[in-house]
Order: structure tokens, then C-alpha cells, then sequence
């Protein structure tokens, strides 16, 4: 055996220890073959105390305390004195049935210790003609499903704890293993538990399979939950969830979604921001009318009236659902107006504490930096450097993107900090890259030997070699001049380093082509922009509103899929693994009640901008 262990496993053998202590001192419900006045399952002296007890005794006794002698020394963790003990403890002399039950739970252990979960999980194999008390079986099954958890068979774990819970007694532990079977099962895809129901081999498998998979449909579909609950319990009447239903699903069957009749819509629609606003507007007005919408929309201009006052204007007029207003400050000054009216904020205040009915939806950067750093990660990129303009903006993504950098890393004691680097001006781009891979340093060095040994010395200069990708914060002026900048200047002996960038400094248009100088270039984007559907495509969209620049079609696509928010906002509430697909990302509700959007990839291969991801 292997003694190699982690904090982990550990703690894991611990806790199933402790149940074990918990189970054994229950008394039996069935009379064993033997009876023994020592009881079993938990250990409270040391090893040395019961092995000193079982010299002084003799047959069941004894062998009783020999195997109390082996949990107390797993117990503490001394694995030898477990393995001197283990010797003392064939499994050919096992005296009755109890005695070779508790010796299963020990050898597994003991397997455990040694980090083989294979072994363990095989040692456990309860025989049909044991005659053992029903509370035994359960910490039985209970440590088996642990360790087929640990080893990555949720559904084998589930079935074990169904056969525990159907022996299990106290109604504190049979509602601890209704949670438990439950959370195995929501491990488990769609498509995995079908294929279990399709075989499974009873009922009461096959019912929480099918109440599985009803779960799993109704974070895509919350509508039509509640029918799907009635037919379940109409086919398993007598189920051990027919009146134990998981409170989540009880409660999303019962959220009523949001149907207004009746929505106000605050923008900025003239003055300095009147473009944006109409960009807005004009999504939310496309979505509705795709949909045939007979509601009523109401546009108030925050602009004319004021945020407050249009906030206002809106309950005022009895609208049964609001969206915006859109600029931040406006959302800081209106979010604190109490009103029973739902309300999806087209921003996020720099305090978001929400009501209950109030949600956050915006187009900010930050969430994109975060992508960006899981998104090098999972690359597998070990040492991103970070490219920033010298402002309030730079350093506020730089120091989000190095956070979640640190976060992806926790546990690795290895991991540095990320490097970044800064630059004042547009200017000073080239000798911002070249002094970020020293290619400048390394100019010095051959311009210093020329000077010694005459011009006619060639040398190539010779850049960093750490670096394996780049960060960018930048508009689409300055990832121009970048991606030409970090080709020249990385040594010609070294890798290419890939360079990221977020939507913001992504200008690419549809009908762009030979972009050859941003080939490579690594982008986060809107997913509708990288699309071709050609019912809603950005090109159409481009042709009805010709002055529509970039930044607005993003603005558009946030508008459109704020109103196919609506009715979907309370079902996401009690769902936060919902996703909408929306034009301006894959859309979820996290617990501040902020709309996060995940979105796509693309590259520029041969000058055109190429979706990845």
C-alpha cells in the first residue's frame, strides 16, 4: 500500500469515521447470529487501550476488540499500528457477521489512506445472508457512495444511497440522504441520466431518475415545470420524494413570470447620449415586434425630464415593468426609489444592492477582463502580461484581470503575480512592447559591442522568452498599432506570443477584408456579431440604420435582449445555471441579481475575423 495522503482525504476518512461512531451506537432492529455486549462502529480509546483489552479476552470478544483497536489507530492516523492489527484480522476468521461487516468498513479505509479509491470502494461488498442490524447497512452504503463520489461515480453513489435510504430509520438521516441522492444526480448531464432510466432496474431508481432529468429541463424550461411535477407524481404515488419534492423545484413550479401589459422604457433619447438611447430603443422596439407583442411600450426620454423624475413618470403611469434608465449615474440615483414595480437596470451601480425586484444588465468591460483571464487559463498559458493605457479605466481592468488570475490559481504556490504594463499615450505603444520583451535592453548590448568591435559585427536582437500571451486594453486604434509592433519585435528565434483583446478594440465590420496585419489577434465579442443569420443579421440591421456605428449595434443587440429578459427574469432567479441565448452573449442571473454574459471567441486568420468559440 501506498501511504501517500492529502488534507482532503483526510478529512473525508474523518467524516466517515465520525457516521460510523453515529450508526454503530444504534441499536440493531435485527438480531445477528452472535450477540456481542461490545458494541462496534466507534472507537473512543486508543488503539493501545483495546489491544490491552483484547489480550485479556478471548473468541468474539476479543476479535471485537481487535477491530476496536483498528479504528482507533485509523482513527489518529497510525497507519502501522492499522497494519499490524489488519494482520491480526483475516477475513477467513471473522466470527459472525457484524464482526465481517465492521472489518469491510476498516479494510476500506484503510484503502482509503493508502489513495486508492478502486480498492476501497471494491472491499465494500455486503453479502444478502448477512444478518446484521439495518443501521449497520446504512453506514455500509454510506461509505461506499462517499468514496464512489470522491472517485467520480456519482450515479453509482446515488444508487447506493438509495439502497441506504430505504433501511434508514431516523427521519433526520433519511432527509440528509434525500439532499445527498439528489446532489449525485445534478452531477449528472441530460443526456447521462436518459440513458440510466432507459435501464433502470426499479422503481424508485427510475423515479428519481425521471424527477432528475425534470430538473434538468426546467432550468431550460421553467414554463411548463409544473405539469411535469404533476405527471411524476401521478406515475410514483408512493416514491420516496412523492412528498418530499426538492424545495427549488417546488419553488420555481409556483413563481409566477412576469407578464406586463404595460412597460416603461427610460433613455437618454436626445442630447449628448441620444444616439446610444436610440441604439437601445431601437433593439427593444425589433424584439417586440418580432414577437407579435400586443403590450404596451412607453418611451420616456431621461434626458428631457431627468432619471428621477422619469422613474417616476413611470410608476406613475401604472406600467407593470420598467427598463433603465441606461447611464450610471442615473441607475445610482434611481435604484434607491422604492416601488413594488420590476425594474431591469440597463447598468450596474458601484454599490449594487439589490431589492428584490430589481435586476442589472449592462455592457460593462470588467466582465470581459474576467472572461479574458479564464479564457488564457484554460489556454493553459502560464505567464499573461497585461498591456494597459495609464488611467483610471487601465488600471481598474488590470487589476480585475490579475485578481481573477490569482483566484484560477488558488492552491498553486507557485503562481506570481501578473506583470503589467502601462502607457501614457498612443505614441509610446512600440516602446512600451519593446520594453516589455527587452528588446530594447538587448539593442543596447549589440549597439555597445559595435561601438567595441567596429559596425561590421551582425547580431540579432533577442526578446523575452517568458511571456506567452498579451492582455490588451485598448481601443481599435491602438490594437492596430499593437499587432504589428509585437510581431517585429519578438525575436525571430523565440514563438509568436498570442495577443488578446476585448470587444472594445475590436472594430472589424462585416465587410472588412484584408485585415492581414491583425491576423492572429484573439478577440471576445458579441456572439451576434459573429454571426450570419439572416433574419436579424448585424448587416441587416446596418442597412436600416446606416449611421449605426459598431458600439451601437452592441447597443442594439443589449436593447433586444433586454426585453426577451423579461419574462424570463423570476424563473432565472430561483435557476442561476439558466442560460438565454442572446445576441449580445450567453445571458445568466447571478445572486446580486446582475445579468452576466458570456461571450463568444474569434480570431482574424487571412485578414477576416474568424468565430472560435
Amino acid at each position: 500500500l501506498s501511504f501517500g495522503k492529502d488534507c482532503k482525504q483526510l478529512f473525508c476518512i474523518a467524516t466517515i469515521s465520525l457516521i460510523l461512531w453515529g450508526c454503530g451506537s444504534t441499536p440493531s432492529t435485527k438480531t445477528p447470529n452472535v450477540t456481542n455486549a461490545i458494541k462496534l462502529g466507534q472507537a473512543t480509546q486508543s488503539h493501545g487501550y483495546y489491544s490491552d483489552k483484547a489480550l485479556q479476552s478471548s473468541g468474539a470478544n476479543q476479535q471485537a476488540y481487535y477491530l476496536l483497536a483498528l479504528r482507533a489507530a485509523l482513527n489518529s492516523g497510525q497507519l502501522d499500528a492499522a497494519d499490524r492489527y489488519l494482520g491480526l484480522l483475516p477475513s477467513i476468521s471473522m466470527l459472525n457477521d457484524d464482526h465481517r461487516l465492521e472489518l469491510q468498513l476498516l479494510q476500506s479505509l484503510r484503502f482509503a489512506y493508502a489513495d486508492d479509491l478502486s480498492l476501497a470502494i471494491a472491499t465494500l461488498s455486503p453479502s444478502s445472508n448477512w444478518q446484521v442490524s439495518e443501521n449497520r447497512l446504512v453506514t455500509l452504503y454510506q461509505q461506499r457512495a462517499n468514496f464512489l463520489t470522491q472517485n467520480q461515480q456519482p450515479a453509482l453513489a446515488a444508487n447506493d444511497l438509495i439502497d441506504a435510504l430505504s433501511l434508514a430509520q431516523e427521519e433526520s438521516l433519511k432527509t440528509s440522504l434525500r439532499q445527498t441522492i439528489w446532489q449525485e444526480y445534478q452531477l449528472l448531464t441530460i443526456e447521462e441520466l436518459e440513458s440510466l432510466l432507459s435501464t433502470a432496474t426499479s422503481t424508485e431508481q427510475s423515479g428519481w431518475l425521471a424527477l432528475a432529468i425534470i430538473g434538468k429541463n426546467a432550468i431550460q424550461s421553467p414554463e411548463s415545470l409544473q405539469q411535469q411535477l404533476m405527471q411524476w407524481g401521478a406515475q410514483y404515488p408512493s416514491h420516496a420524494l412523492s412528498n418530499h419534492i426538492p424545495e427549488r423545484l417546488v419553488a420555481a413550479a409556483n413563481v409566477i413570470p412576469y407578464t406586463p401589459k404595460k412597460i416603461s422604457v427610460i433613455l437618454p433619447l436626445s442630447g449628448r447620449y441620444e444616439r446610444i438611447g436610440q441604439a437601445v430603443q431601437n433593439g427593444i422596439l425589433s424584439n417586440l415586434m418580432a414577437q407579435n407583442s400586443e403590450q404596451e411600450i412607453q418611451l420616456i426620454n431621461s434626458n428631457d425630464v431627468g432619471a428621477v423624475a422619469a422613474y417616476q413618470q413611470a410608476i406613475d403611469s401604472e406600467s407593470e415593468f420598467i427598463i433603465g434608465p441606461l447611464l450610471k449615474n442615473n441607475v445610482e440615483q434611481v435604484a434607491a426609489i422604492e416601488t413594488t414595480i420590476p425594474t431591469l437596470f440597463l447598468n450596474t451601480p458601484r454599490d449594487n444592492n439589490a431589492a428584490q425586484n430589481q435586476f442589472f444588465f449592462s455592457l460593462d468591460k470588467e466582465s470581459e477582463a474576467l472572461q479574458g483571464a479564464k479564457y488564457i487559463y484554460q489556454l493553459g498559458k502560464s505567464h499573461p502580461v497585461i498591456v494597459a493605457p495609464d488611467n483610471v479605466r487601465g488600471h481598474q481592468i488590470s487589476t480585475l484581470f490579475s485578481q481573477q488570475w490569482q483566484e484560477l490559481h488558488e492552491g498553486d504556490f507557485g503562481a506570481e503575480d501578473v506583470e503589467v504594463i502601462f502607457f501614457k499615450k498612443d505614441s509610446e505603444l512600440k516602446a512600451t512592447i519593446e520594453r516589455l520583451f527587452e528588446t530594447d535592453k538587448s539593442q543596447k548590448r549589440i549597439n555597445t559591442m559595435r561601438y567595441l568591435v567596429g559596425n561590421k559585427m551582425e547580431a540579432e536582437t533577442h526578446s523575452r522568452r517568458d511571456i506567452d500571451a498579451i492582455y490588451l486594453v485598448a481601443n481599435p486604434k491602438q490594437t492596430s498599432m499593437l499587432m504589428p509592433s509585437v510581431e517585429v519585435t519578438v525575436s525571430a528565434y523565440a514563438n509568436q506570443v498570442p495577443v488578446f483583446v476585448g470587444s472594445s478594440g475590436n472594430a472589424y465590420r462585416m465587410t472588412d477584408s484584408g485585415l492581414t496585419h491583425l491576423n492572429q489577434l484573439t478577440i471576445s465579442e458579441i456572439p451576434w456579431l459573429l454571426s450570419t443569420d439572416n433574419d436579424l443579421s448585424p448587416s441587416k440591421i446596418k442597412r436600416m440604420w446606416p449611421k449605426m456605428k459598431q458600439s451601437q449595434l452592441r447597443l442594439f443587440a443589449m436593447g433586444h435582449d433586454a426585453y426577451g429578459l423579461i419574462e424570463r427574469l423570476a424563473q432565472m432567479r430561483l435557476f442561476p445555471e439558466y442560460r438565454l441565448q442572446g445576441l449580445s452573449g450567453q445571458l445568466n442571473l447571478d445572486e446580486q441579481s446582475k445579468i452576466h454574459r458570456e461571450m463568444s471567441w474569434a480570431q482574424f486568420q487571412r485578414g477576416r475575423l474568424k468565430k472560435i468559440q
